[in-house]
């Protein structure tokens, strides 16, 4: 075989492991994208932590008892929840930025938990869990068993939080 051909032999195989690679980055996307589309699984998993806790902490671990009624206000911040625990500990802070979420008391049984996403989440399931790109604040309402705010026609009246 001629020197001609290996040249035009390694030209066409460089040029199919370039058109692979490229095609690749387009399907799966770069190494970057997908570290901060796990960044954002990571928000997600740690905001239905944080709530999870709460709503435990309201109801003094009884969560499984369909009679249970809030023992206690929800916690006045994410430190006084995450200082009363009982299953998981919680990851206050956001794991790209370190900055911390955002967290606000609306009323003794309603809160917002908030994160910044780097992409927006629309799925199928599980859709109360769907976000825009950008800052967004989740709602909640402990007095519902599944602890995600929905309209209440009547919900039992709550009490504000009292400043202390």
């Amino acid at each position: 075989m001629s020197p001609r051909f290996h040249q035009f032999f390694g030209i066409v195989a460089t040029g199919i492991v370039l058109v692979a690679f490229v095609w690749g980055l387009l399907i799966v996307g770069s190494p970057i994208t997908g570290r901060r589309h796990r960044f954002d699984e990571r928000r997600l998993e740690d905001l239905r932590t944080i709530s999870n806790e709460i709503s435990m902490y309201v109801y003094e671990g009884k969560m499984g008892d369909p009679n249970a009624k809030p023992a206690r206000p929800v916690p006045v911040s994410l430190e006084q929840a995450a200082a009363n625990v009982q299953y998981h500990r919680l990851n206050l802070i956001d794991p790209e930025t370190g900055a911390p979420y955002g967290y606000r008391v609306i009323d003794s049984a309603r809160y917002d938990l908030c994160a910044t996403f780097a992409f927006a989440r629309t799925q199928q399931y599980d859709i109360f869990w769907d976000h825009p790109d950008g800052r967004h604040c989740y709602s909640f309402d402990v007095r519902y068993i599944d602890g995600q705010s929905r309209p209440a026609k009547d919900a039992p009246p709550v009490s504000p939080v009292e400043p202390g």
